[in-house]
């Protein structure tokens, strides 16, 4: 999705962008970014391709392309799409780290990161939190110094659609909602939208709800979302006991998503790491009172009591101890207010797509 926003970014700016995807696809995105006038290249190659493979068919691919630009999304396999562009003659490459640094990378890959850096033009981190995780330090990209004066690195907030959001939000009949999943309209409804690994910790949330179901029969708990850790997830549910009130929808796209957020009264982010906190910042969008580990670039997206309330990593009790609040009415949690226009800025689509346009302006006028 935010590479996506990117494609809209510098497609509205006049740039003609084409995406290339090593590795597994959906048909259903790949849709989406064709819809907005971008060229996808579908590799389809096995993730059990040789490092030096990989870097030398890409190289070609990129050759045959000749762009002026080759913005990588650092995730896996991180530095060798980099190699590739610089072994293809591309002057100007920019990337984009969308995670924090945990223990559980090494030092070998905040090594390899900080050693790509150097063939970039530039690094951007989605949060200040993932960019200071991974080189020390962090400063937000300002607009009004020349690119000579920035940090090498820098951060570029995600964004969040907030006027499709509110528009999905506004156009969604909760009573209906509720009822295709069995939901009670006058019940509490627990949620989160997330990826199922263990990394998001939907497992917390679950251990959560089981401790406070027993006493209150009108809390649901739904979860929208797939991943490699549904299965166990389920197999979790049915082991509190209270399996009938916790709804797994499954994985859909996009708006699909939006449209069972709107259904959920609290919205959890539970996670155990995380780099920016989207789900946090589209519940923000909806007005939805956020409950939030106090992790990476969560902080950021929330400002604790006032938007939302961020708990220690890990604790089931803490999250389970608001829920009981929110249920009970609690004076805290019932005058928390949530204002959904502090994500126009800066999380905003808008605000992000200034950015981008004025980052690649940049480098249009020092001709890198």
């Amino acid at each position: 999705m935010q590479t996506l926003n990117l494609v809209h970014a510098l497609k509205n700016a006049g740039y003609q962008v084409t995406t290339l995807c090593y590795f597994e696809y959906e048909e259903s995105v790949v849709q989406q970014y064709k819809k907005v006038g971008n060229e996808v290249i579908l590799l389809k190659w096995k993730r059990i391709i040789s490092p030096v493979k990989f870097v030398m068919q890409l190289r070609k691919v990129i050759k045959l392309q000749a762009p002026d630009v080759v913005h990588v999304q650092y995730m896996a396999p991180g530095t060798l799409p980099i190699l590739a562009a610089r072994l293809a003659s591309v002057k100007t490459i920019l990337a984009t780290v969308h995670q924090p640094y945990t223990f559980s990378h090494g030092r070998f890959a905040r090594m390899i990161l900080n050693s790509a850096e150097k063939f970039c033009t530039c690094f951007i981190s989605v949060s200040l939190n993932a960019e200071i995780s991974w080189f020390g330090s962090g400063q937000l990209f300002n607009e009004n110094l020349s690119l000579e004066n920035q940090p090498k690195h820098f951060t570029i907030y995600n964004a969040v659609d907030v006027e499709r959001i509110r528009e999905i939000q506004q156009n969604t009949d909760l009573t209906h909602g509720r009822k295709k999943l069995n939901i009670p309209d006058n019940a509490l409804v627990i949620g989160a939208v997330s990826r199922l690994r263990y990394e998001k910790g939907i497992d917390l949330l679950i251990s959560a709800f089981a401790r406070i179901a027993p006493q209150n029969p009108l809390l649901y708990l739904l979860i929208v979302g797939t991943g490699p850790d549904e299965e166990m997830l389920k197999k979790m549910a049915e082991d509190t006991g209270f399996s009938s009130r916790i709804v797994f929808y499954g994985g859909v796209g996009w708006e699909a998503a939006m449209r069972q957020m709107a259904l959920i009264d609290i919205v959890v982010v539970p996670s155990r790491f995380e780099g920016f906190g989207l789900t946090a910042a589209e519940a923000m969008a909806m007005g939805k009172p956020v409950i939030a580990a106090n992790v990476g670039g969560l902080p950021e997206v929330i400002e604790c009591g006032t938007y939302g309330i961020l708990v220690d990593p890990e604790k089931t009790e803490a999250i389970a101890s608001i829920l009981i609040d929110f249920a009970n009415k609690n004076t805290q949690s019932r005058n928390m207010q949530i204002d959904p226009d502090r994500i126009e800025h800066p999380f905003s689509l808008t605000f992000y797509q200034t950015k981008i346009r004025s980052l690649y302006g940049m480098l249009d006028e020092t001709g890198k």
